[in-house]
């Protein structure tokens, strides 16, 4: 007798494992070469927004109808890349796999595949969004503070790191996979009546105080301007330390809108931690930038609203310029027990209603130290 058939859920781990690995090796490529997904774009004359659909792994299937990466599409990207070798021929193996996984998929459920292996894949990530690695308890209490403003899966105990198990290559990318575990934010959220006067600001308001209004360098790395206009500033690929300044990370680089490259920081200082987003318009051009931004944190894995700033804010990034929004606006005092702490991030076009937030990277904060997952080597 010959062997079983894979079933559909055997099909969907597999297309989600397969659509990761090929993506983390279109990043690595990009990264050796010191490219940008929007360069990758322009070359393949694809919208970036498709490229960067296919760089987001197995959460492609769900967060667009954008269709999976196939041979075609790879063969296209190794060209333009110029790879050869090993790494070539496993990034057209893994296309390969992609195409036949589909077809198989397609097969069993011809109607509705793509929305069955959305259930299935989403059903196998890490249900918490700042699921830090085992950690002592320190007897810390349930907080009762301000009600998480987006709905996140918690711990039944929100105030204590609660132990959990190691996972597979996914726990590399669950920060940003928890944008579609069973989420979809929204930056439409009501403003307090005790808001400060932010109502009908056409421009970048005073709840938002960057690096670009207040006219200094926090951190010495503001977009330069170059004879006859602004240059481009670059984003290099990879986490930052110490944008924000000591004992603070920044997220990976993500793109757009327009030409906004942004990450999600978080800094823990002494007395408090705070929380901001970094936006750079590579833009080579005098175009500014006008998107809109809004600020979170996340404490012990529950969402909360930006103290100082709760709602989303217009902001204008000029052409070589970079701006980071006030990290006083969103700051926290610091516990005197262990909690996980992230930033979260909104960056959309400024006439956008909705949009899928992004995380930085989690600050495990003791009384004594802060370890940061991930970090820099």
């Amino acid at each position: 007798m010959g062997s079983a058939r894979p079933s559909f859920i055997e099909l969907a781990g597999a297309l989600g494992g397969a659509l990761d690995e090929w993506s983390a090796a279109v990043r690595q490529a990009l990264a050796g070469q010191n490219r940008y997904q929007n360069w990758l774009a322009r070359r393949l004359g694809t919208p970036p927004p498709r490229v960067s659909s296919w760089l987001r792994g197995r959460e492609q299937v769900w967060l667009s109808g954008t269709a999976l990466p196939g041979v075609g599409t790879t063969q296209s990207i190794v060209r333009e890349l110029g790879l050869d070798g090993e790494s070539a021929r496993r990034l057209v193996r893994l296309a390969d796999r992609i195409d036949h996984l589909q077809a198989q998929l397609e097969e069993l459920r011809p109607r509705d595949w793509r929305k069955r292996v959305e259930e299935q894949l989403r059903g196998d990530l890490l249900p918490a969004a700042a699921a830090p690695e085992p950690a002592p308890t320190a007897g810390a209490a349930e907080r009762s503070g301000a009600q998480a403003s987006v709905p996140v899966a918690v711990d039944p105990v929100p105030g204590r790191w609660a132990s959990r198990p190691r996972t597979t290559r996914l726990v590399a990318a669950a920060t940003a996979v928890v944008a579609a575990a069973g989420i979809v934010a929204y930056l439409g959220s009501e403003r307090p009546d005790h808001d400060p006067g932010t109502a009908g600001a056409t421009s970048t308001p005073a709840a938002v105080r960057t690096r670009a209004q207040r006219g200094t360098d926090d951190t010495g790395t503001s977009g330069s301007t170059g004879p006859g206009g602004s240059a481009p500033a670059l984003e290099q690929p990879g986490l930052e330390k110490n944008t924000l300044g000591p004992d603070s990370r920044c997220g990976e680089p993500l793109p757009g809108p327009e030409a906004v490259v942004w990450r999600v920081c978080a800094r823990v200082e002494a007395g408090r931690v705070s929380f901001a987003v970094k936006l750079t318009n590579q833009a080579d051009g005098a175009t500014t930038a006008r998107v809109r931004v809004r600020v979170q944190y996340v404490q012990a894995k529950v969402f909360h609203p930006c103290p100082m700033a709760p709602n989303a804010q217009p902001v204008d990034v000029p052409a070589g310029k970079t701006v980071i929004t006030d990290p006083g606006l969103c700051s926290v005092p610091r516990e005197a027990v262990p909690f996980a702490y992230q930033g979260v991030g909104w960056v959309v076009p400024a006439d956008a209603t909705g949009g899928s937030y992004e995380l930085s990277p989690t600050a495990h904060v003791y009384p004594d130290r802060t370890l940061w997952k991930p970090d820099l080597l």
